[in-house]
């Protein structure tokens, strides 16, 4: 997955792009403080097989790659409200550069992590099992 998305990007574009080993899926953002009991409740949830899909934008200045696969669904156990989606930043300076169709092979996560982000930082505060579907 990771060199499928990899080899779709055009990094001649003047963005600031986020780097590969840092690629995550954003399942739930919450801001300056996380409700660890909620994040423990993931544990051995089922999760789909996933894909990333295609690209979008925050505000027309972060890029993201979607996700295929009801991950929404894991996102509002975690806290997730209503209004949010599971995403994946690619980079961020985004102003409307077009993008390519993109499908990545499906996979299934193992885990979930709770991570804290300061100035560009990502640390893991705790993690969870989630459990694959027999389809995988």
């Amino acid at each position: 997955m990771i060199d499928e998305l990899e080899a779709v990007l055009d990094r001649s574009h003047d963005m600031e792009w986020t780097k590969p080993e840092k690629w995550h899926i954003t399942l739930c953002f919450h801001g300056e403080s996380a409700d660890e009991e909620r994040f423990r409740a993931l544990e051995g949830h089922e999760v789909p097989e996933i894909r990333l899909k295609n690209f979008g934008d925050f505000r027309g200045k972060v890029l993201w790659a979607g996700t295929d696969g009801d991950l929404n669904r894991l996102a509002r156990a975690a806290g997730a409200n209503d209004n949010w989606f599971a995403h994946l930043t690619v980079a961020y300076g985004y102003r409307g550069q077009p993008m390519p169709a993109f499908l990545s092979s499906p996979w299934q996560p193992t885990e979930a992590v709770l991570v804290s982000s300061a100035d560009g930082v990502y640390t893991p505060v705790d993690r969870v099992g989630l459990r694959t579907s027999a389809r995988h």
